[in-house]
């Protein structure tokens, strides 16, 4: 007698063909889920470390700056602030193409804030080796206006002392940076947005702030002649 052939049902039950194709299909959405979660924590710690070159690099650039012969006080002009401004293409050149994927002009992608601050002994009787924050008082001698906002370090106010593990706010100063002479600030900031999922998760922010003492001078001043609005002398200075 013949042999019995296997019903459609049974045929269709069998069947290995393509089992392969399914089970990929199954597995390829967590796999692309782990793959594309896993690039983001690779940009954002990438990011960190080149808006700390950043910021690193601006500071000494503009610390560096001599005085003239016969003067302690260096100046830097609105050409110096444009062209160290301008180095973060090259140290952070991810900027270029996040902001062309935000659509916005890599300026207004990252904020790169200047400042010159100087200290005022309050009394020559005050000496805390410790906290010299209590012994002088922080003005800004001039503050970068920048392109991207107008959260700069405030002219006329003075800094007020912060912790030294504080996150870096415009209107204060770690209180180890205190003491006499003067110090340049950079304040960088910014934000990791993700690559995939932008309108559903928000950015993370980056910010990175530098106090360095002038290398050369006792302060460094800033030139108004030709300025373009990049930076702004306050009053007295």
């Amino acid at each position: 007698m013949a042999p019995r052939r296997p019903s459609l049902t049974q045929r269709f039950r069998d069947d290995r063909r393509g089992l392969s194709a399914v089970e990929f299909a199954l597995v390829l959405p967590a796999l692309l889920a782990l793959m594309l979660g896993g690039i983001q924590p690779v940009t954002y710690v990438n990011a960190t470390r080149k808006v700390e070159l950043v910021a690193h690099s601006i500071s000494q650039m503009i610390s560096q700056v001599p005085p003239p012969p016969g003067s302690t006080i260096a100046t830097v002009n609105a050409t110096d602030l444009h062209f160290s401004f301008d180095s973060a293409l090259v140290l952070f050149p991810y900027v270029m193409k996040d902001a062309a994927r935000q659509n916005v002009l890599w300026s207004n992608d990252i904020t790169i804030k200047y400042a010159s601050v100087a200290f005022t002994q309050k009394s020559t009787a005050c000496n805390d080796p410790a906290d010299m924050s209590a012994c002088y008082t922080a003005n800004v001698v001039w503050t970068s206006t920048g392109t991207s906002g107008s959260t700069q370090r405030p002219c006329g106010t003075p800094l007020l002392p912060a912790d030294n593990t504080a996150a870096p706010n415009v209107g204060t100063l770690p209180r180890s940076v205190y003491g006499p002479g003067s110090i340049i600030v950079i304040d960088v900031a910014f934000t990791v947005k993700p690559t995939f999922g932008a309108k559903f998760f928000s950015g993370s922010q980056i910010a990175r702030s530098v106090y360095v003492q002038p290398r050369y001078a006792t302060l460094v001043n800033y030139d108004t002649a030709n300025s373009d609005g990049i930076a702004t002398k306050c009053s007295g200075y």
